[in-house]
């Protein structure tokens, strides 16, 4: 698996996990827009499920995206990766159905550390 792919996961993850719950139509939803964007669709789909499932647990062991927000900040440099990690996160809000302040926070908190301005997202 890629660090984008990778990272992508984390990113989605941190941004449903952000309202206290993984539902499975959020994992589907990742695998649907990763096959649908241009810079993820390569990936296979067993490559696809061990990134959410890794991100999934990384999320819930720790209960906080500190972890999350660095290693994303670390691995993701490229302007073109950050965009695309900010897709991520938009997606991810709305993916379960519902709009929460926690999940726009957490979209705010990803922009921060990737040194981007969160109120263009």
């Amino acid at each position: 698996m890629t660090p984008v792919l990778l990272n992508a996961a984390r990113a989605f993850a941190m941004v449903s996990f952000s309202d206290g719950r993984l539902s499975p139509v959020e994992a589907q939803n990742f695998a649907s827009f990763v096959n649908k964007e241009p810079g993820l669709n390569h990936s296979g789909h067993t490559e696809i499920a061990e990134a959410w499932e890794q991100a999934a647990r990384e999320v819930h062991a720790v209960q906080s995206f500190g972890t999350a927000l660095v290693t994303i900040r670390t691995e993701i440099t490229s302007p073109a990766d950050k965009a695309l990690l900010m897709r991520v996160a938009q997606a991810a809000l709305i993916a379960d159905g519902r709009l929460e302040l926690q999940e726009n926070q957490a979209i705010s908190s990803l922009a921060e550390a990737l040194g981007l301005d969160p109120a263009n997202y």
